[in-house]
């Protein structure tokens, strides 16, 4: 009997390889002064979740109470003067994952080149982050008030370069990328083609920041080729997201918001657009105690399939709310807790309203500490 390797498999060994060399690179950089040392840190969380059975947005394991445990770690270091490499592995498991199953993964390894003063640009080259958007910059455990994230979100990491700066008031980002970069059906394994993402933002005073962001490119799973018509690609068919995101802090008061308009062209069905947005207001009564919430409403474009060549461009409602509170056991343990449920259609539609109660812990620790002498 023939055994195949599964494409998942194959991924996870080249990722886990793909840390371990930039990991080596790393540590081969040359050694550095202080300051300028190589740091290793990480982030370990633990979660317990209990959901309903029917949400297709919230139900983990399907309603029954499930955990889940993360571990990330990541490695910085200088190769040469402005020129540094880093490096971020995660590890995820538990019956409340999304597939209810181990996985590792590389997140980020890239380059980065930081150009001298007075002029005030980076250039990262290699995995990154999603690189625009109010969420990205903070979706690791210890920087999201809350334990969930906004439905549109599906945190990716393309292969890409990107250059981002800032004059006075202004900032900017230019990018190019190889992979979708918002939510949508079949992206499991995306059509890997080059695609612009650019952004641009404004403080005007000092605690807000306002930013616009647009990209554009294909979409589809590299699975949907076989569904297509004859003389069809799946380059043909292309996503379309514009958005604007808002920061706001006033003193112990935070605020992060963001909508985001993304039209699909979807196979031998026309085009499908929706617009979803969230705000997130936080509140900080102490060192120690914070409180939160987000809001979310609007619609999840979707390309469906249906059978063989024929799919549907369809909407998908989104309405829920998340609030919660965290305490700060110490610089580097937080535990929080939310409550979150879908508020149901206002339309009078059937859809069920699901709900999600979470607990959460976070450590977070520096690797460089455990062999640093005492002074």
């Amino acid at each position: 009997m023939l055994c195949v390797r599964r494409p998942e498999e194959k991924s996870i060994r080249r990722l886990a390889a793909a840390f371990v060399c930039v990991l080596v690179l790393v540590a081969a950089a040359r050694p550095a002064r202080g300051e300028d040392r190589i740091l290793v840190q990480g982030l370990a969380d633990a979660e317990i979740w209990n959901t309903d059975a029917e949400s297709e947005l919230l139900s983990r394991d399907a309603g029954d109470t499930a955990s889940l445990g993360r571990l990330r770690l990541w490695a910085a270091g200088d190769f040469m003067n402005r020129l540094q490499g880093f490096a971020l592995g995660r590890v995820e498991g538990g019956r409340g994952t999304d597939e209810g199953r181990t996985d590792v993964h590389l997140e980020q390894a890239y380059l980065r080149y930081s150009f001298a003063a007075p002029k005030r640009l980076v250039l990262q080259a290699g995995k990154l982050i999603l690189p625009y958007g109010n969420f990205s910059r903070r979706y690791f455990s210890n920087a999201n008030p809350l334990i969930g994230s906004p439905a549109n979100y599906q945190i990716s990491y393309p292969l890409g370069i990107q250059l981002s700066g800032a004059a006075s008031r202004f900032d900017f980002m230019a990018a190019i990328v190889d992979g979708p970069l918002t939510r949508q059906a079949y992206d499991s394994d995306p059509e890997r083609s080059l695609r612009p993402a650019l952004s641009a933002g404004i403080t005007p005073v000092t605690g807000i920041r306002i930013a616009g962001y647009f990209t554009r490119g294909a979409y589809l799973d590299r699975i949907a080729e076989l569904w297509l018509l004859p003389g069809k690609e799946l380059g043909d068919y292309h996503e379309k997201s514009v958005g604007a995101d808002l920061q706001v802090s006033r003193g112990h008061f935070e605020l992060n918001g963001e909508l985001t308009q993304t039209r699909l062209e979807v196979p031998a069905a026309g085009h499908v657009s929706g617009r979803i947005w969230y705000v997130e207001p936080k509140y900080t009564f102490s060192p120690r105690w914070y409180a939160a919430l987000r809001w979310e409403r609007g619609w999840l474009p979707d390309a469906n399939w249906i059978w063989a060549t024929l799919w549907s461009a369809e909407q998908s409602r989104v309405q829920d709310l998340e609030a919660g509170a965290g305490f700060r056991i110490g610089p580097r343990f937080l535990v929080k807790t939310t409550y979150r449920t879908e508020i149901g259609n206002p339309e009078g539609g059937a859809q069920p309203q699901g709900h999600a109660l979470a607990l959460q812990f976070s450590f977070g620790f520096d690797v460089n500490s455990w062999f640093e002498r005492p002074r």
